[in-house]
């Protein structure tokens, strides 16, 4: 659940979704609030699908697909979709590096308040959006469109996180050795 959605991953990994739907975080193509769920559909009006995992922040949604890539929907005046723009999106648009690559090896997903963070399979996380009190964890506090890769206090990419969790304007990160 996010701000004032909410939204559902059916085990035939299509997404439904319902609620206020201000800056297309219902993720139909429309800004039309809804009491009933509606599918989540990229921009061709194809349903999305093969999606793992759900996470609903304020006014967005981020989505994980089975083939670890990422795809994100609504608010986006802080880049916290991370395509590479502050653009609202009511279609879901695919998270992209730097480069503009597609994001991928994608664990796991976070959406807090106004951030997105992603934890990679081989242990690594990276983060986009808001970073007004460091949210992002790349050492500055410069909002990013793109994901960038999360550094320990020395620069160091950090690295062994097995999960992650983002909050209003902070992440907090498990390692592999508990800490």
């Amino acid at each position: 659940a996010g701000y004032s959605h909410t939204t559902y991953l059916k085990s035939d990994g299509t997404v439904w979704a319902v609620g206020r739907n201000f800056k297309g975080e219902l993720g139909d193509g429309t800004t039309t609030q809804s009491s009933n769920p509606v599918q989540v559909i990229d921009a061709g009006g194809v349903p999305l699908s093969n999606v793992s995992a759900i996470s609903a922040g304020n006014s967005r949604t981020v989505y994980l697909k089975g083939d670890g890539t990422v795809w994100a929907v609504g608010w986006n005046d802080f880049g916290q979709l991370g395509d590479g723009t502050t653009t609202d999106r009511s279609n879901p648009v695919q998270v992209l590096d730097s480069l503009g690559n597609a994001l991928s090896g994608v664990a796991a997903i976070s959406a807090g308040n106004a951030h997105t963070v992603f934890l990679k399979y081989d242990g690594t996380v990276w983060a986009t959006g808001r970073n007004y009190s460091g949210a992002l964890g790349d050492g500055t506090t410069t909002d990013r469109s793109n994901p960038v890769q999360v550094v320990d206090a020395l620069g160091n990419a950090l690295n062994d996180v097995l999960m992650i969790s983002a909050g209003d304007g902070q992440t907090v990160y498990l390692k592999s050795d508990g800490t």
